[in-house]
């Protein structure tokens, strides 16, 4: 049994993608979590349903290490910096989003959220960008501190 390497690109990224959701959901389930404006509470499962959920993640977590042993599939090393910033550009992009000018979309905006939300979300905007140029390893700009 072989792959082409694209067959092997295809199920090695599917395999990695799902060893990622894996791990994230097991730290959901695991604990509980807050921010000023969430609330993640772990869910309310009976021993047996923990057990299960255990196992059935042990299963998984199995069934890739077969399939990555029979296939042969590399390891891949993945740059946390670059994951990191793209998750700050994904979250610049939702918080330009919610300046006044862009809330028309959701009605009529009162003339004063341009004096008083707009400062708040610039700032969050340079701070997300300051975390951004770290994780890329540049320097902040003058007027870009944190």
């Amino acid at each position: 049994m072989t792959l082409n390497p694209n067959q092997e690109r295809a199920v090695g990224v599917a395999l990695r993608l799902l060893e990622e959701r894996l791990a994230r959901i097991e730290e959901v389930a695991g604990s509980d979590e807050s921010g000023v404006l969430y609330r993640r509470v772990r869910p309310g499962w009976t021993d047996a349903e923990r057990a299960r959920f255990d196992a059935i993640a042990a299963e998984l977590r199995a069934t890739i290490a077969s399939i990555s042993e029979t296939f042969h599939l590399a390891r891949e090393d993945q740059d946390s910096a670059a994951e990191i910033a793209g998750l700050m550009r994904v979250t610049w992009e939702n918080l330009a989003g919610i300046q006044a000018r862009h809330l028309r979309a959701y009605g009529r905006v009162d003339p004063s959220l341009r004096d008083t939300l707009d400062p708040s979300i610039e700032r969050l905007l340079a701070l997300v960008s300051a975390l951004e140029g770290i994780a890329l390893g540049d320097r902040a700009s003058p007027g870009e501190t944190a």
